[in-house]
């Protein structure tokens, strides 16, 4: 465990020390991930060496004499020692880890609940989710969730749409779900929480590169982002514009 979280802190520090910066944000998603998966990988690699065996020049033997009292054990009953350290750091795990769980199901479920209440529409190879919710667009595996007043009535840019579009056609969604389950289970390790956010952080650039590809006016879409920041976020596990 301390191996993992040694190679975890020693990726998410080169990333933020020499990638982060820079404006290759698609190398950047692929060594997030794989570094990731890599500090879980290294520490169980193994190095053997076969060393000959010396020879034995002098055998030395040691002799010795004792006596055992047998009164001494007589009537000392045998006591089970409790490491009680053990159980309590175990109590702690298992509680936080159900915590986790609970949570990361909670938000599965209420992503579930738009999508069985919400009016499908299909756009460009994903689905658009109306709901009544007056929320931040954002985007989960194949789906687009914008609130169905804003749609109806022309009110949700086309910016918007490419910039989800983006998430769901890239299939941020999975990298997000990746890293969620083992942050349930290795919570412990603080880096995976750096290692989340950085790669929630690389999402919106790539989304926002998509986008600026396809508009001319900059300008306007980086106005349009300011516009959005303060309106209410959505689900932890989900990919939202105001991110």
């Amino acid at each position: 465990l301390i191996k993992i979280i040694c190679c975890s802190a020693l990726f998410i520090l080169f990333y933020k020390l020499v990638l982060e910066g820079e404006h290759m944000y698609k190398f950047n998603r692929f060594y997030l991930l794989i570094s990731l998966m890599l500090s879980f990988i290294i520490p169980f690699i193994a190095f053997k060496q076969q060393v000959l065996p010396r020879e034995l020049v002098d055998a030395v033997v040691f002799e010795s004499t004792f006596s055992i009292n047998p009164e001494s054990f007589k009537d000392k009953p045998y006591v089970k020692s409790i490491n009680y350290m053990i159980w309590g750091f175990g109590l702690v795990y298992f509680f936080v880890t159900v915590a986790f769980l609970s949570r990361f199901l909670i938000n599965i479920k209420y992503i579930l609940q738009k999508l069985r209440k919400g009016v499908l529409i299909p756009y460009r190879g994903s689905k658009i989710v109306l709901f009544n919710q007056n929320t931040v667009p954002h985007s989960f595996l194949g789906y687009i969730f914008l609130n169905e007043e804003a749609y109806t009535s022309g009110n949700i840019e086309k910016e918007i749409l490419i910039h989800e579009l983006a998430h769901v056609s890239q299939k941020h969604s999975l990298d997000i779900l990746f890293v969620e389950v083992l942050q349930i289970f290795f919570w412990f390790n603080p880096f995976i929480f750096l290692f989340r956010k950085a790669i929630a952080l690389n999402h919106e650039f790539l989304a926002d590169e998509a986008v600026i590809n396809q508009i001319s006016d900059i300008k306007s879409y980086r106005h349009l982002l300011f516009d959005k920041v303060s309106e209410q976020a959505s689900s932890f596990i989900t990919s939202r514009f105001n991110y």
